[in-house]
C-alpha cells in the first residue's frame, strides 16, 4: 500500500499544482478570477482591457506583484477612476511633438532630430515602462471613458516631412509605438515633404494616424489688424474645412484631431472645430495634460535636435505629486 501511495504521489502533486481559471465573484464594478498557469497581468489586460499596455491598471487594483496559478485577480468592468486623481496627486499625459529627422550624426537645425537621438529616446521609453498610446486614447481619458497607465505618453509629428517615413517610422515600428502625424495638404508633394502616395500608404498602417495641421499652415491666431471679421472667418473655414475635405478624400480616415500652426488658436477657430465635430486640438505650449485639461487647447512639449537624454526625460511629466487626503 505504501508503494502504491509513492507511485501516485507525483500525480496527486501535479494535479494540485494546476488550477483551472474560474470566476469567483462579479458585480457591476469588478469581476474576480481565480487564475490558471497561463494567466499574467499582460494576458489578462489583453483579454479584458483591450491591450497588454493596460496591465498596470490591473496591478493598480491588485496587491500581489505577479499572477500565480490559483491567485485571485480583480478586473475592473468599468472605468473606476475617471479623473486619474489619487491620494498622492494626479496623473498627467505628456504629448511629445517632433518635426523633422535626419540620418546625419549631428543636426545644426534644432527642429531636426537625428536617427540616433530618436532611437535613444524611444529605447528609453520602452526600457523604463512607459506606455506609448494613440492620441485618441488621451481623448477617451479626458472624457472619463478610459483609465490609462500612470506612465502614458503620446507621440506626434508635425508638417509631413518625408523623414518621418524614412527615419522615424521604422524606429516606431520596431518598438510598436503608435504616432499621430499632423500634415497640411499644401505642403504635401513639395521638396522634402511626403508625396500623396506616401500619405496614403501611411494611412493604412494601424500604428499611424494622419490628422490635420490646417490647409496651408497659416497662423490662426486672433483676427489681425486689417482683416475683416468676414474675411477672417472665411479664411478659418478654408484652413479647417478645406484641409479636412482633402485629407478625408486622400486617406479615407476620419479627421477629428487638429494641430494649430505655430500653436496659435482663437475662440473662433475653437468654435469652428467644435462645429465640425473635432474631438481634440493641440498647441505647442509646453507641459502635460491632466484629465481636467481643455480638449481644444492641449499642451505639447517640443523635442529638439541636440537635446540630451536628461532633457528628454524632463519632458516626461506623468504625475503631479500633491497631498489630497
Amino acid at each position: 500500500m505504501r508503494y502504491l501511495f509513492l507511485i501516485f504521489l507525483p500525480v496527486l502533486l501535479f494535479g494540485c499544482s494546476t488550477t483551472p481559471r474560474q470566476v469567483i465573484a462579479s458585480n457591476d464594478d469588478f469581476i474576480v478570477l481565480q487564475t490558471d498557469n497561463n494567466d499574467t497581468y499582460e494576458s489578462l489586460a489583453e483579454e479584458f482591457l483591450g491591450g497588454q499596455q493596460y496591465s498596470e491598471i490591473l496591478e493598480r487594483y491588485n496587491p500581489q506583484t505577479t499572477v500565480k496559478s490559483g491567485s485571485y485577480v480583480a478586473i475592473p468592468k468599468r472605468v473606476i477612476n475617471r479623473s486619474g486623481v489619487f491620494v498622492d496627486g494626479y496623473q498627467r499625459i505628456p504629448v511629445l511633438c517632433y518635426h523633422q529627422f535626419t540620418e546625419e550624426n549631428q543636426s545644426k537645425n534644432k527642429m531636426v532630430v537625428t536617427r540616433a537621438e530618436f532611437e535613444r529616446q524611444m529605447d528609453y521609453l520602452a526600457s523604463n515602462g512607459y506606455q506609448v498610446l494613440a492620441l485618441s486614447e488621451l481623448g477617451n481619458f479626458l472624457k472619463g471613458e478610459k483609465e490609462l497607465p500612470k506612465k502614458s505618453v503620446v507621440i506626434t509629428i508635425d508638417d509631413g516631412y518625408r523623414s518621418y517615413l524614412e527615419v522615424a517610422y521604422p524606429i516606431l515600428k520596431k518598438y510598436d509605438f503608435p504616432s499621430t502625424m499632423f500634415v497640411y495638404p499644401d505642403f504635401i508633394g513639395a521638396g522634402r515633404a511626403l508625396k500623396w502616395q506616401d500619405v496614403k500608404f501611411l494611412s493604412k498602417i494601424p500604428l499611424v494616424d494622419i490628422q490635420s495641421h490646417s490647409k496651408s499652415h497659416d497662423s490662426l491666431s486672433p483676427r489681425p489688424l486689417g482683416e475683416s471679421d468676414e474675411d477672417y472667418l472665411a479664411r478659418l473655414k478654408i484652413e479647417v474645412e478645406g484641409a479636412e475635405k482633402i485629407l478625408t478624400r486622400r486617406t479615407k480616415q476620419e479627421i477629428n484631431h487638429f494641430a494649430y500652426p505655430y500653436g496659435n488658436s482663437s475662440l473662433e477657430v475653437v468654435e469652428l472645430l467644435e462645429h465640425n465635430n473635432y474631438e481634440l486640438a493641440v498647441t505647442v505650449h509646453k507641459g502635460s495634460n491632466p484629465s481636467f485639461s481643455t480638449p481644444f487647447l492641449l499642451h505639447r512639449t517640443m523635442i529638439y535636435g541636440g537635446d540630451s537624454l536628461n532633457t528628454f526625460k524632463k519632458s516626461l511629466d506623468v504625475f503631479s505629486t500633491m497631498a489630497l487626503k
